[in-house]
């Protein structure tokens, strides 16, 4: 099984567990998503991000610069609830 097909799967089960009312913002969310053309308008594999500042999870203000001088940096956007 490819990776495609385990988050299909994942997808699907998680579909399963969310309420209805919630699955249906979720939807209009994803739809409001996809008529403002947000992936035309999205950084890509390879595209340079501006330099930036950030409270970590202790408040603290860290920048990008100082952590690209320490190798690789990922940056994780989590959402949270809808």
């Amino acid at each position: 099984m490819g990776l495609q097909d385990e988050l299909n799967t994942l997808k699907e089960q998680s579909m399963k567990m969310i309420p209805k009312e919630d699955a249906i913002i979720m939807a209009d969310a994803m739809e409001e998503l996809q008529r403002a053309d947000i992936l035309d308008h999205s950084k890509r594999k390879g595209d340079l991000a501006p330099d930036f500042e950030l409270p970590n999870a202790k408040g603290e203000a860290v920048s990008s610069k100082a952590l690209l001088s320490k190798g690789p940096v990922i940056i994780n956007f989590y959402r949270g609830n809808w």
